[in-house]
């Protein structure tokens, strides 16, 4: 089996070299710089994620690490995302970042002998075989932190047993990863809920709904394949003279939505101008925290068509903004069916129930977020521990 998922990762980076001699693809992915580099010269503690969610939670956990771990490496986050890499060159600081490796051999090889990773975390759900079995093979002890881990199915026959921490968020998460990883014999396993919530649940903050609100409701991280519901829900909005602040998840579909909603012949402005009757649009990354200052309440994008994914409910229900998905959670099934069950979120089965949704009280939203802070803090300690260990 480990031949075969060998012979499947070289024949991805065989693609990937093709793929990189298209130019409207090298363009977008920059597959050069995934397959040659060149990658920041070590060692690192490495830390990998996906999307803008994943590597602002890693990018959290990195200042908090350089706080609270003695003599602590330097840090390195990558991103399967060219998008999030401009986000993390931005934001970082002095935390490196530099795009992804593609997982196959010979790219693989030379990040390894550039980057000098003394240790990996992986956010989510990035069980990537190369990177696992490359963390084996240059460490005698397991070297691998999974954070804030989901999990549903894996590439049949990948190695665990590189990881010797792994925090889920849910026991769901946790039953299903155990089913697989059983015999990696991983030392420290555990719920540990949503890190994303991490520099919240360190900041010893309280939920607090926002003072004044000038937005009325704001359309976090949508995608425009949710186009038609988002229009039903905007118009309804604007039909009763409500301040609207759409955040779309890519900035490359920016003028897709200003077009489309100059199309309905609503007023379109650009924030951080809010208006009543008009829509505003956020045309750069890094800005929800500044609109959830606020706003009084928030429909969380990837959530109104299949296919796509939940994005992350968590940001504005810490700021106390009443929170509402779509019909589709894909990613988060448990967790959304859990928050709609306590009354922390509202589930919209179609947008005619926009107008009239039910928004969440803000004091069930504490008791609830006040439960999940102590699974998180509990496993971030936990995680500590077992970098000190690592790192002796």
């Amino acid at each position: 089996m480990f031949k075969v998922l060998d012979v499947a990762r070289g024949a991805l980076g065989s693609v990937a070299k093709v793929a990189a001699k298209v130019p409207i693809v090298e363009n977008k992915y920059r597959m050069n710089a995934r397959l040659n580099g060149p990658w920041p010269k070590g060692p690192f503690l490495w830390m990998h994620g996906a999307s803008l969610g994943e590597c602002k939670m890693l990018m959290n956990l990195a200042k908090l690490l350089k706080e609270d771990l003695p003599d602590c490496p330097r840090l390195l986050i990558t991103t399967q995302k060219v998008e999030v890499l401009s986000f993390l060159e931005e934001n970082g600081g002095d935390i490196a970042s530099c795009i992804a490796p593609v997982d196959s051999p010979v790219p693989m090889k030379s990040f390894i002998s550039s980057v000098k990773p003394v240790g990996l975390i992986l956010a989510e759900n990035e069980f990537w075989p190369g990177y696992l079995s490359s963390m084996l093979r240059i460490s005698s002890k397991p070297s691998v932190a999974v954070v804030s881990g989901r999990f549903h199915r894996a590439v049949p026959g990948i190695d665990f047993s590189s990881i010797g921490f792994a925090s889920m968020q849910t026991g769901s998460d946790l039953s299903r990863f155990l089913g697989v990883a059983a015999r990696a014999n991983i030392s420290r396993m555990m719920i540990g809920g949503d890190w994303k919530l991490l520099p919240w649940v360190r900041s010893g903050m309280t939920v607090k709904a926002p003072e004044n609100p000038t937005v009325d409701t704001v359309f976090v991280s949508m995608h425009i394949q949710e186009w038609a519901s988002l229009c039903r829900m905007v118009v309804s909005s604007i039909k009763r003279q409500e301040s609207v602040v759409i955040v779309p998840r890519r900035l490359s579909e920016v003028a897709d939505f200003r077009k489309a909603l100059r199309d309905q012949e609503l007023i379109v402005v650009d924030w951080p101008l809010v208006q009543k009757g008009a829509v505003s649009i956020v045309n750069e990354f890094g800005k929800t925290k500044d609109v959830f200052a606020v706003s009084k309440s928030a429909v969380i994008g990837g959530s109104f068509a299949r296919g796509l994914g939940v994005h992350d409910f968590w940001e504005p229900l810490q700021r106390g903004v009443a929170t509402c998905v779509g019909p589709f959670a894909a990613g988060q099934k448990e967790a959304v069916a859990t928050l709609v069950r306590e009354g922390v979120i509202a589930q919209l089965q179609t947008t005619a129930e926009y107008s009239r949704r039910n928004l969440p009280d803000v004091r069930l939203v504490q008791t609830f977020l006040a439960h999940e802070s102590a699974k998180i803090n509990d496993s971030y300690q936990q995680l500590v521990e077992f970098l000190k260990n690592l790192l002796k």
